[in-house]
């Protein structure tokens, strides 16, 4: 048989071809979604983060416990002679009052309040596993501190929290009367947040942690300060204007200069919102 008897190269039908293409493109969407379900609670709470070092109690650490038996470190911040008004901070996701979250602490502290802050179950020292109902339930422990050990009344207690602790602070605003609710970077859900990340997986219907404050602010009436910056990279300003329009009551929108993470930090802007919000005298 001679080169020339050979038989033809065999034809790739383009039919095969794109299926095979379809089911290569499937295979890695379904990977990413799986890989996103699997990870969800590390990539919301991100406690490892908060863990990286041994961490050891400062001055003005205390221990609460929890209705469900954790313990959690907390910080207070506070004069001799209280001002008229509280901040209780829910912290970011991944941060601990251990760490950079102290310089947020103390530029509001700087503005004549007092503040309690507090580590949620698995950040810093704490243990346990973080989840939606669990730090909600963190929160409600440093607000039944604040009511209860500390007398403070309710309506002097200003409920804070910057990103995902923004969250946390809308949920409480549903469920304890407040002086009014302080937020920073605030997200909208969880879901929208990660469905600007994750575009081509259907988070919405994968997420277990929902942090929904979009759904809840229309029945929060107490007056709202909100603060962002119009180069946040997590959640757009367009977001922080729609969960700023839901809330029904007296509020105020500050765009400052800044990052996700330390927008509204120092500065006279927050300052001056806040004693016209909560003067403290």
């Amino acid at each position: 048989m001679t080169l020339f008897d050979a038989a033809p190269p065999r034809q790739v039908h383009p039919a095969r071809t794109g299926a095979i293409l379809a089911m290569i493109g499937l295979l890695l969407w379904s990977g990413s979604a799986a890989c996103l379900w699997t990870n969800e609670s590390w990539l919301v709470f991100q406690a490892r983060r908060s863990r990286f070092r041994l961490l050891a109690p400062g001055e003005g650490v205390i221990q609460l416990r929890t209705a469900d038996g954790i313990k959690l470190d907390a910080l207070r911040l506070f004069r001799d002679t209280p001002p008229a008004f509280w901040i209780l901070y829910c912290p970011p996701s991944g941060a601990t009052i251990h760490g950079r979250v102290r310089r947020h602490l103390q530029s509001l502290y700087a503005a004549g309040y007092n503040v309690f802050a507090f580590d949620y179950r698995g950040f810093g020292r704490n243990p346990g596993v973080p989840s939606e109902d669990g730090v909600y339930e963190d929160a409600l422990t440093a607000y039944r501190y604040l009511t209860g050990e500390l007398a403070v009344p309710p309506d002097r207690i200003i409920l804070a929290g910057r990103s995902l602790g923004s969250a946390v602070a809308v949920e409480m605003a549903t469920r304890v009367p407040s002086g009014g609710l302080l937020l920073f970077s605030a997200i909208d859900s969880v879901p929208l947040t990660a469905s600007r990340l994750y575009f081509w997986v259907p988070v919405g219907l994968l997420a277990s942690q929902r942090f929904d404050s979009l759904a809840k602010a229309s029945r929060i009436t107490v007056p709202v300060v909100q603060v962002h910056s119009p180069k946040d990279w997590l959640v757009p300003l367009d977001a922080a204007h729609a969960l700023f329009d839901r809330f029904p009551g007296r509020k105020a929108m500050l765009e400052l200069p800044g990052r996700h993470n330390d927008v509204g930090v120092g500065g006279d802007a927050v300052a001056r919102t806040l004693g016209e919000f909560w003067p403290n005298r």
